[in-house]
């Protein structure tokens, strides 16, 4: 095990391409990635930018064997994605990547996003001392439907401005516990071009939810983002979906946000997958609405 090197980006992006789609494909039928392997570049390079040095790979035979990114935060570390090649399975070698975040941790909790699904990812990191804390419903809507319009709002939506970092970043520390200014100034900035992210204002001017979202052929996802309520969540999740993108993106849903989710099926939502939100340490219950994202996986 050893830290990722710069030229090993289109070797990480091919392992994650192809791990994670014979696991789709052999489990639910289907492949994640639609596209070219090399457009899973944007999770090595995305994870690089924010923090360098983060990446750990694991080389058995000369061969890249596994890869698994980490973020350390000021509340927190996140646990991006961890993949292992096919033919290097039940070796252990998710076991020992994980072994070394946390340590890397310390006292810090590590949070997660998985795939309920995929009980053999669940099993490492309940054995580990995580525990599912949150569930989502990955949802989308199909290309040829029209959005609706919306049916109640309060307030207003508009583009995120670099002047509106420190008031989203405290209210994501207010409402989940959390904080990783980095991760939204990244967003706001939209480096790489591929970042989208908008503010809803009540109706005295303050900010009470964010949204971001990523247009890319590796990954096309509404997400992260943190609402004060289900309305502010509709409100943003909307505008979101009116901008052009390449295809259908998707988004997390709390499952209890039974309302929200009524709302969703209207508009002809349709539900994909489930996935967990995992914590190894304490985690204290969100005061608002959280919709997490696979990338980058930081919250």
């Amino acid at each position: 095990m050893r830290p990722l090197n710069p030229g090993e980006v289109d070797a990480v992006a091919e392992l994650i391409h192809r791990s994670t789609n014979e696991w789709y494909k052999k489990s639910l039928g289907r492949e994640i990635f639609s596209g070219r392997p090399r457009d899973c570049r944007i999770f090595p390079e995305t994870y690089e930018s924010l923090d360098p040095g983060c990446g750990l790979v694991v080389e058995l035979e000369g061969k890249l064997a596994g890869v698994c990114f980490y973020h350390p935060r000021e509340t927190h570390v996140g646990l991006g994605i961890m993949a292992v090649a096919p033919e290097f399975s039940r070796q252990g070698i998710a076991h020992m990547l994980l072994a070394k975040v946390i340590i890397e941790a310390g006292k810090l909790p590590i949070r997660l996003i998985s795939s309920a699904m995929n009980l053999d990812s669940y099993s490492l990191y309940t054995r580990a001392g995580f525990g599912p804390v949150m569930v989502y419903q990955d949802m989308h809507l199909p290309t040829d439907a029209p959005l609706p319009p919306l049916t109640a709002t309060s307030g207003t939506v508009r583009v995120a401005t670099t002047a509106d970092l420190f008031p989203m970043v405290d209210l994501e520390e207010n409402l989940s516990g959390i904080r990783r200014a980095k991760d939204l100034a990244h967003f706001i900035q939209n480096q790489g071009g591929h970042w989208h992210t908008m503010v809803h204002r009540d109706t005295s001017g303050k900010i009470d939810g964010w949204l971001a979202s990523v247009d890319h052929a590796g990954c096309r996802m509404i997400g992260p983002g943190v609402m004060a309520d289900d309305m502010v969540a509709l409100a943003l999740l909307h505008a979101q979906l009116a901008v052009p993108r390449g295809g259908y993106p998707i988004f997390l849903v709390p499952t209890h946000e039974s309302d929200m989710i009524a709302e969703l099926y209207r508009w002809g939502a349709r539900n994909l997958e489930l996935h967990f939100t995992q914590v190894r340490g304490p985690y204290s219950q969100p005061a608002g609405l959280v919709m997490p994202s696979f990338l980058p996986e930081s919250s």
